[in-house]
């Protein structure tokens, strides 16, 4: 599908409420249901939906897209959406915002949030809490599936990040569940794949 024909359903999705499903050929997590919340110069920012249950916020890279169909855009979604009581959130950032940008906004949200690096190797998803922001990369203190902080703090690169996730239930239960944060965590290592040159 063509760049101005993505461009022109997902700002259709955002302005009359319209559920997209936004198709990623080239990964593993292919499909991304949801109503857009905003549409910047290089990323597209979803309320998601699992069936008809809203869930937490989804920021996708827009030059990754490679469809965006209306499957799931009939009345029986939008009914039962709006029978069980839930509303699209909000989210608002700049047309130019960054990847720094939107890691700001996800943590500011909620300390634990989940980004992915789809292009690297084995399309890494890394889940925690950001600690510092470089100019080419930012350090994530690392929770794991049971709860507990990783001894290490890892450093990432910016250009590798494909998606942010923030909120929804697996988030919710970390964030109110985890072992209590109280810092710590050793420097990242000189010799990280993804450390600055």
């Amino acid at each position: 599908m063509r760049k101005t024909k993505i461009d022109r359903r997902l700002l259709k999705s955002m302005e009359d409420g319209r559920i997209a499903t936004i198709v990623r050929d080239a990964f593993e997590l292919t499909f991304t249901d949801g109503f857009v919340l905003a549409l910047t110069d290089d990323w597209v920012v979803l309320h998601s939906l699992d069936g008809v249950y809203l869930d937490g916020i989804v920021m996708l890279r827009l030059r990754d897209i490679s469809r965006v169909l209306f499957r799931d855009d009939d009345a029986y979604h939008h009914r039962a959406i709006a029978a069980l009581g839930e509303t699209v959130t909000e989210f608002t950032c700049d047309d130019d915002v960054s990847v720094s940008d939107l890691l700001v906004l996800a943590s500011a949200r909620d300390g634990i949030f989940t980004f992915y690096c789809e292009v690297l190797e084995d399309e890494p998803l890394i889940i925690g809490r950001l600690i510092e922001l470089r100019k080419k990369s930012f350090d994530i203190h690392y929770v794991g599936r049971d709860g507990e902080w990783a001894p290490e703090i890892e450093r990432w690169k910016y250009r590798d990040v494909t998606r942010i996730e923030v909120g929804g239930r697996y988030l919710d239960a970390l964030n109110r569940f985890a072992d209590p944060y109280s810092g710590g965590g050793t420097e990242p290592s000189d010799d990280l794949q993804t450390a600055d040159a």
